[in-house]
């Protein structure tokens, strides 16, 4: 995959390094939490700019870009004109890469629709079947904004990457899921940190473990 990536070093990053102690770390870690926060609500802002379907996939791509810096310690100042510079060049290619997910999607809502429906046995095999597609796809998804938002290869090897990320590296795989159900616990016990960090929290955290992933199959194309 062709990595296009871009970080650079900010000011408030080299300042920041400069303060010693406890105190730096508190200061890091405030950072990061209001940046996240920031995030999250540029997100919803560029999903609702997009009309929530042609939304989703790059405010998520961008949302992504941006906590991407946070976990090099290397974050952007300004957010909002990064955010929306991403959102502008990537708004195409993360549309295009997530119509696949839209039509599992809808499969998906019909099996759940008819599972209501069954009974017994039946109702059984079909739960848990719409289970593992949706936990696979869930983890396909962590890899989504990276490949749309990172890298420039054409339409059919990112989207075949994408959904075989998942098989391809089950280790991560399994991180990722326990990284979402925590996120998941976390949020039902204290729901106001669902609404300050939303997406942005889990993105961040599931892009640290399939970041590695997609760049040593960008590294390996190319070797």
């Amino acid at each position: 995959m062709t990595d296009v990536r871009e970080r650079p070093r900010s000011a408030a990053t080299a300042d920041l390094a400069d303060v010693p102690g406890w105190a730096g770390v508190v200061m890091a870690v405030l950072r990061v939490v209001t940046q996240l926060v920031g995030i999250n609500l540029l997100m919803i802002a560029g999903a609702l700019a997009g009309g929530v379907v042609a939304g989703l996939a790059p405010a998520a791509s961008a949302g992504r870009a941006l906590s991407a810096r946070l976990a090099t310690t290397d974050p952007s100042t300004s957010l909002w004109r990064d955010f929306w510079s991403h959102w502008r060049a990537r708004f195409v290619r993360a549309n295009l890469l997530a119509l696949p997910f839209w039509g599992v999607g809808m499969l998906a809502a019909i099996d759940l629709w008819a599972l209501a429906a069954a009974d017994g046995a039946a109702r059984a095999a079909m739960g848990a079947a719409l289970l593992v597609v949706v936990l696979y796809l869930a983890v396909a998804l962590a890899y989504l904004p990276i490949v749309a938002g990172e890298h420039d290869d054409p339409w059919a090897p990112s989207v075949r990457f994408v959904l075989l990320a998942p098989a391809l590296f089950p280790g991560r795989g399994v991180a990722i899921i326990a990284v979402l159900a925590a996120v998941g616990v976390v949020y039902w016990f204290v729901p106001p940190l669902a609404l300050l960090f939303g997406a942005a929290l889990p993105l961040f955290l599931t892009g640290m473990l399939a970041a590695p992933a997609v760049s040593g199959a960008a590294a390996a194309r190319t070797s």
